[in-house]
């Protein structure tokens, strides 16, 4: 017997806003389209909503689903190129 596939959104590094935000890590899911969708929603809404600080994006490593975070860039800097 096949064992059934398991597909997993994770969370790379919990911040202090995603602990806060009541969104939960290691989500299962058993068709892939499922965990696809729900990594792009909470990849959407945590840079939407979150503090900024960080700009979160998903990455599809198969069986996992791998929201990874970078520090944001200070884009105040590059105002003076007008």
């Amino acid at each position: 017997m096949e064992e059934e596939k398991i597909y997993t959104v994770h969370i790379e590094n919990e911040c202090n806003c995603f602990k806060k935000s009541g969104f939960e890590n290691n989500l299962t899911y058993k068709d892939k389209a499922d965990a696809q969708q729900k990594a792009k929603t909470m990849e959407c809404r945590m840079n939407q909503e979150f503090c900024h600080t960080h700009y979160f994006e998903a990455e599809d490593r198969g069986d996992i689903i791998v929201i990874g975070s970078v520090v944001r860039a200070d884009f105040e800097d590059d105002d003076d190129d007008y």
